[in-house]
């Protein structure tokens, strides 16, 4: 009898003490609610161009169940509506003497995508803040206040971030490098040689605001919606090769000046004039400007190759190697460093010709660049793009700046543009600028029909002037999606339209 006394005194104790934990939801009388807790709109829209805005925000009174000498600590939670916060973000506990939340557009999203609610689709959530009274005399169960709004969240698109200043190319937003966006509306990278000088961060390549620039502390950042004059840019103090990190959710920036374990670098194989002979192997030369970098300049023939990092009669030394035998110049910029006795992978040269071959051993990447050339004064256009909600880049300019024509410097005659790229369902025209709306010219169709619209089997093109009001365009029917390869004829006014 009296083990069961025993047992039965445990039990209620274990009882007494999980219900001081409010993480555990018992089904318990709480303390009547006094907070009301207030949500400031019913239904919300978030926008990804809003991110770091305000896009909700949490009010409620202080409890009224506060004994004498206790202390109150308010804590948020929010989740799925009718879930019993099942699923709840980890609670927030709330600043004292605070008695509101906000939160951004981004952050909210976020927490949609954890709970894998649909893009676009309205969802109900459930907030709730509870207040953990302590110090009284005798435990005083948590307060509970609850309140439900409505949610559409957005799907994330890429966020553009680039590197302006005159440590790169200037304080000209049309020259500034665009970063790598490593973790969607968070984490960017770029790598580059930077030189004395100043730089920031900005959002897109036509202008410089808004931006990044320093914070008050070392590695610090703050966002700037306006140009206010007093921002504080970041500084090169040397010449060289950096890695940078730019973290916009944390407002951080790391800046790495790298160095290099390799000391001498030689290339060797048919595409070298050293050919297979080891002891001849070419010598690649330091850049002056990239500390970690080692380049070539001159003739490449058609064969293979690859990189010994020493000299021996016996090829027993260590290589720098593509990561799939057979790359061409074209392919995988991605090398790796192969001890000896490894596989014996190598570059696959298939066209001759002058090259400025450069190896980044801090990256592992190589890069093979022909002599810059320039459209011949003869062709009419220089910069040709296209422009539509056929392309990714829909009607963004901006994006639009992505979908540009390359010129063919090795068609057999002059004024042949070329483009790669997938068309979907919509029309598309090609501005030979992109000064803006209203301001730029266009490459459209010779004929159309009575709404303006031609099929890909016009073949002719004309120049419409921005005076003009005329506005003809290629139309793509849901049949016709696809990958394209377009070919322009600029000094014959021809198109040519090739499905892959």
């Amino acid at each position: 009898m009296k083990n069961r006394i025993y047992l039965l005194l445990a039990m209620l104790s274990c009882f007494v003490i999980s219900c001081q934990d409010e993480d555990i939801r018992y089904s318990i009388t709480r303390p009547d609610d006094t907070m009301c807790l207030k949500v400031s709109a019913e239904s919300i829209e978030l926008k990804q161009e809003l991110g770091q805005e305000t896009a909700v925000t949490f009010t409620w009174n202080e409890t009224s169940n506060i004994k004498q000498d206790a202390q109150v600590t308010y804590y948020f939670k929010i989740d799925i509506a009718d879930n019993d916060f099942a699923s709840s973000i980890d609670k927030i506990e709330v600043p004292a003497g605070s008695n509101s939340l906000s939160l951004t557009h981004k952050k909210l999203n976020a927490w949609l995508g954890g709970w894998k609610v649909t893009p676009g689709e309205s969802v109900t959530l459930e907030a709730e803040v509870i207040a953990k009274i302590e110090g009284a005399s005798q435990y005083i169960k948590p307060e509970l206040s609850t309140v439900h709004f409505n949610v559409v969240g957005y799907e994330v698109q890429p966020h553009d971030i680039f590197v302006v200043g005159t440590a790169i190319e200037g304080l000209d937003p049309v020259k500034a490098v665009q970063m790598t966006e490593e973790i969607p509306e968070e984490k960017y990278t770029w790598n580059g040689v930077m030189k004395e000088g100043t730089y920031k961060f900005i959002l897109n390549n036509h202008s410089l605001t808004p931006s990044y620039t320093q914070g008050t502390e070392p590695g610090s950042v703050v966002f700037n919606e306006t140009e206010t004059g007093t921002e504080t840019l970041f500084t090169i103090e040397k010449d060289g090769f950096y890695s940078l990190t730019l973290n916009i959710e944390a407002l951080t920036l790391e800046s790495a000046y790298p160095t290099t374990e390799y000391k001498n670098i030689w290339m060797i194989g048919a595409a070298t004039s050293a050919g297979w002979d080891i002891m001849k192997s070419v010598k690649l030369e330091k850049d002056p400007q990239n500390q970690v970098a080692f380049y070539y300049d001159g003739w490449l023939n058609t064969g293979e190759m690859k990189f010994p990092l020493e000299l021996r009669e016996d090829w027993n030394v260590a290589f720098l190697m593509p990561v799939e035998n057979g790359t061409t110049e074209n392919g995988d910029n991605r090398m790796e460093h192969i001890e000896a006795g490894g596989h014996d992978y190598k570059w696959n040269i298939t066209k001759a010709g002058k090259y400025r071959m450069t190896l980044n051993t801090y990256t592992m990447t190589i890069k093979f660049e022909k002599p810059k050339q320039e459209v011949p004064n003869e062709v009419p256009y220089k910069t040709i793009w296209i422009l539509g909600d056929a392309t990714a880049a829909g009607w963004d300019l901006n994006a639009t700046t992505k979908q540009m024509f390359g010129y063919d410097y090795d068609a057999a005659q002059q004024g042949i543009f070329t483009w790669n790229g997938d068309l979907k369902a919509g029309t598309f025209k090609l501005p030979l600028n992109l000064d803006g709306y209203g301001s730029i010219d266009y490459l459209m169709p010779g004929n159309a029909n009575g709404e303006g619209y031609a099929p890909l089997s016009e073949t002719g093109i004309q120049y419409v002037s921005r005076n003009d009001t005329k506005d003809y365009q290629w139309k793509v029917e849901a049949s016709e999606a696809g990958e394209y390869l377009i070919t322009l004829d600029v000094m014959n006014n021809k198109i040519k339209f090739i499905k892959k």
